[in-house]
């Protein structure tokens, strides 16, 4: 039973580790488009 935990919790440790990675892909990306928007209004302002 002690195996089966270790492996568990490390399966759990895993998956967190690579939704905390894909949370902080999805943020720069939002982050970059919400820039480009900003940046387009602010041109299409400009013209």
């Amino acid at each position: 039973m002690g195996v089966f935990t270790k492996v568990a919790i490390r399966l759990l440790e895993i998956m967190f580790f690579v939704g905390g990675i894909g949370s902080f892909v999805v943020l720069i990306l939002t982050g970059i488009e919400d820039l480009e928007t900003l940046l387009g209004a602010d041109a299409s302002e400009h013209h």
